[in-house]
């Protein structure tokens, strides 16, 4: 898929024929989420701060998830009576401080007069921001809560503190093999000298940890998925320190050492999918740690990762 400032009709359908859950950088809002009364406007602060004081993410004004949990399209925006620049003006005069990058996407769907909203949050730099009730929100998982005390100050701290990102590739060097190329990465103008990044791998995948190269294996733990599952992972640890390597610079991304692992099967030659639970950790000095979740599939095609979840210690 695009980027989500790029989807067109083909991507919002991509959505609608996988299923796809909300999770913490998604989420779905009926197209009635848009009224012009002082509670839905109220409540767009909400969800749009939340994201911004969080990890980012997108939110699709459009699409129904019933409590059956079967997403669909409702009947859709009209253009004449919620314009982009109505929209726009509501997350500006109602978050305090502006978000800058917000980003508005029309999407028309083939034989519908109305149409779809995709709004693109990036996580903040200028963050907290207050939303119009006067409080500050975060996400949670799949749901907006109120942050903390000490969260608000944690997340007013991030232009003086690293902002580290995990950026995982994958490929298949040989039949069965997954390689997982973690790239680690910093948004923050504040240089990280000493960081720690975990992999969490799914039970069901055969890890295989090349000699000297930085990975340690630690012992087993248990992390909340999405808030609700409880999964073991295997965790294995791989730390970064000055003065060994560089410091990890705003705008640069620098490459750790590979893990392989097994799936069991030559997937390349065989009709099934299989999805793996796969996480990451990271930590650095006067910086919050980042968990999060991601799906690794697996099939015909190749390895790739698909969706993004919360993690959480229990």
């Amino acid at each position: 898929m695009r980027e989500p400032w790029q989807w067109e009709e083909q991507d919002i359908q991509v959505l609608i024929h996988e299923q796809r859950k909300e999770d913490l950088q998604l989420e779905y809002k009926r197209s009635d989420a848009l009224a012009k009364t002082d509670a839905r406007k109220a409540e767009i602060s909400k969800d749009v701060s939340a994201m911004a004081n969080s990890a980012g993410g997108v939110i699709v004004y459009g699409i129904d998830e019933q409590k059956n949990g079967v997403i669909q399209l409702d009947s859709g925006i009209d253009p004449n009576e919620v314009s982009i620049e109505w929209l726009e003006q509501v997350i500006d005069s109602g978050i305090r401080r502006k978000i800058d990058g917000i980003k508005i996407r029309p999407v028309r769907m083939t034989g519908a007069a109305r149409q779809l909203y995709v709004v693109c949050v990036p996580q903040s730099n200028r963050a907290p921001h207050m939303a119009a009730d006067h409080r500050y929100h975060k996400r949670l998982g799949t749901t907006t809560t109120q942050m903390e005390e000490y969260e608000v100050r944690d997340v007013g701290r991030r232009l003086e503190s690293p902002d580290l990102y995990l950026d995982l590739k994958v490929r298949d060097p040989s039949p069965g093999i997954v390689a997982l190329e973690p790239r680690i990465g910093n948004l923050s103008a504040e240089p990280a000298f000493y960081a720690m990044c975990r992999l969490y791998i799914d039970h069901a995948l055969t890890a295989f940890l090349r000699p000297n190269m930085g990975w340690s294996k630690l012992d087993d733990t248990e992390l909340f998925w999405n808030n609700r599952d409880v999964v073991t992972f295997q965790v294995f640890r791989y730390p970064w320190s000055v003065p060994e390597r560089h410091p990890i610079l705003e705008g640069e991304q620098y490459q750790m050492h590979q893990i392989d692992v097994g799936v069991g099967v030559d997937f390349r030659n065989s009709p099934q999918v299989f999805r793996y639970n796969v996480g990451w950790e990271l930590r650095a000095s006067r910086a919050a740690a980042k968990l999060q979740g991601l799906k690794l599939t697996v099939d015909h095609t190749g390895p790739r990762i698909e969706h993004t979840y919360s993690l959480a210690r229990r």
